[in-house]
């Protein structure tokens, strides 16, 4: 079961936030549990594929890639690969792009340096 991100321009006023057109949908990030945007990447962190619930033939892990076109580039791999929640549920990047995990098991945050 994926959980698919949902793509619509920004909201740019008006009485609601959910008015926009529909552009699509992308599968290839599995299930996010949160998403970051800078400049034209998406970065989403997928902290369920293979954990409590199973998702086969995904893992979990942080996916980078184009905001044009969705292609995943990169993966941030779980660093625990365990049953139960250990990989980022939510996460951000700063300007050098290094990309910040935040891990609801282990409580922590990471820091992946961009090379």
């Amino acid at each position: 079961m994926t959980c698919p991100i949902r793509i619509k321009p920004p909201h740019l006023g008006g009485d609601s936030p959910r008015e926009g057109t529909y552009l699509g949908e992308w599968k290839q990030f599995s299930r996010p549990s949160g998403v970051y945007i800078r400049g034209d990447m998406i970065y989403v962190a997928d902290s369920e594929s293979n954990g409590v619930v199973p998702h086969p033939g995904w893992k979990r892990g942080i996916r980078i890639g184009g905001l044009k076109d969705g292609k995943v580039l990169y993966r941030i791999p779980d660093p625990l690969e365990m049953k139960g929640t250990s990989a980022a549920e939510g996460l951000a990047v700063d300007a050098k792009g290094n990309v910040y995990g935040g891990e609801v098991g282990p409580r922590q945050l990471v820091k992946h340096v961009k090379q």
